[in-house]
């Protein structure tokens, strides 16, 4: 067994959390694009937008998430980081022109 190979299983979940993905110009030394660290989902807190994105649901009685949806919802949003280096690795692209409103930036290719 080679210890240099290690596994990942992405998900439907993760891919939902990058679809919806805010991203941004940093322009720290020469500039990169970066999913924004305050936003990364939206604009209102990560845990809710995650909640939103993914259909979990608060806590009736305490109108909270639970430890185990936020831990479960953090684990998701830190393996995001590996989930963009897949989708990125192999993601197929086609060159072509593409529009998006201006707020929501979704893409899509016009026709």
């Amino acid at each position: 067994m080679n210890n240099d190979i290690f596994t990942f299983k992405l998900t439907s979940d993760h891919i939902a959390l990058l679809r919806r993905a805010n991203i941004r110009w940093q322009d720290d030394e020469f500039g990169a694009p970066e999913i924004d660290p305050k936003r990364p989902y939206g604009n209102s807190s990560v845990y809710a937008d995650i909640g939103e994105i993914l259909g979990i649901e608060e806590d009736e009685a305490t109108e909270e998430f639970t430890p185990e949806q936020v831990k479960k919802m953090q684990t998701l949003h830190e393996e995001t980081m590996t989930a963009l280096e897949i989708f990125l690795q192999n993601a197929e692209m086609k060159p072509g022109t593409f529009e998006a409103d201006r707020y929501e930036r979704q893409w899509k290719a016009k026709s």
